[in-house]
């Protein structure tokens, strides 16, 4: 599900990479997608867990919340996977000279 969700979001002209892909600092606001594992209670279905990382710019705080809307606002429209309500407050990547935070969503999927 996490590559349906990248081709969705670059679909819809989301500056989106997989973890580890970019490179250098924070330019523009974009998202990276992480594999956050998988739950099960029974060893036939389960819950996997895709983290969306956001990155913007350090001098661009007033950025996060919008562009955080219009990602959940995006999703919405995917049916597979669901918001998990699990969401981080904003810190700052020194390193990529950006503002992050992360939103976590769900897919059930058979093991």
């Amino acid at each position: 599900m996490i590559i349906g969700l990248y081709e969705y979001l670059k679909e819809n002209n989301v500056e989106c990479y997989f973890i580890g892909q970019h490179k250098g600092e924070c330019k523009s606001k974009y998202v990276v997608l992480k594999d956050s594992g998988t739950k099960s209670l029974d060893g036939r279905v389960g819950k996997g867990y895709i983290d969306i990382i956001f990155y913007v710019p350090q001098n661009q705080y007033t950025k996060c919340e919008p562009f955080k809307k219009s990602i959940k606002e995006m999703i919405k429209n995917l049916k597979k996977i669901r918001y998990t309500g699990m969401e981080t407050g904003i810190v700052t990547d020194d390193e990529k000279k950006a503002l992050t935070f992360c939103i976590m969503y769900e897919n059930y999927k058979r093991l």
